[in-house]
């Protein structure tokens, strides 16, 4: 149990001392309005089914490339209450350079196409996007200081 406690407590400050920094992943990009915005805890702040999110970003990357990628995607979005989005961050663990993925396309597919079916209020959602076999499977994560950084459930 202290362990986890331990545990709870450096993960929330180490993404505290981010969202003073404003970015989770380390891959910062420009051009979000970041002047104020939460990060989802317990349930989603931004309401889109995971199928939509995944459906925007498999149609900006090369089909030959998305059969190649293995690996996950971890995307940090502002979700604005206009319901728009603009892509602040991420990391890529997958197989496949920044490049090849083309995360100019990603990002502009983020930015134009991500459409939230409703927001709470600005926030930012963690995505993480899990690719096999030509597949995405995407995952929403939150982040509170009971549960740490937690999956939240699909829509």
């Amino acid at each position: 149990m202290i362990t986890r406690s331990i545990a709870n407590t450096v993960v929330c400050l180490s993404l505290s001392l981010n969202v003073l920094g404003q970015n989770i992943y380390p891959e910062k990009i420009e051009g979000c309005n970041t002047e104020l915005f939460s990060l989802e805890s317990k349930t989603p702040n931004a309401k889109k089914s995971n199928s939509s999110i995944a459906s925007v970003i498999a149609k900006a990357i090369d089909k030959k490339v998305l059969k190649k990628t293995n690996g996950v995607l971890k995307i940090q979005v502002i979700a604005y209450e206009d319901y728009s989005s603009c892509m602040y961050s991420y990391e890529n663990r997958t197989n496949m350079l920044d490049q090849e993925l083309n995360m100019v396309a990603i990002k502009q597919a983020i930015d134009e196409q991500l459409i939230w079916d409703s927001v709470y209020e600005t926030c930012s959602p963690m995505i993480e996007l899990y690719f096999k076999k030509g597949k995405i499977r995407v995952r929403r994560m939150g982040f509170d200081g009971n549960d740490g950084l937690h999956e939240l459930k699909d829509l």
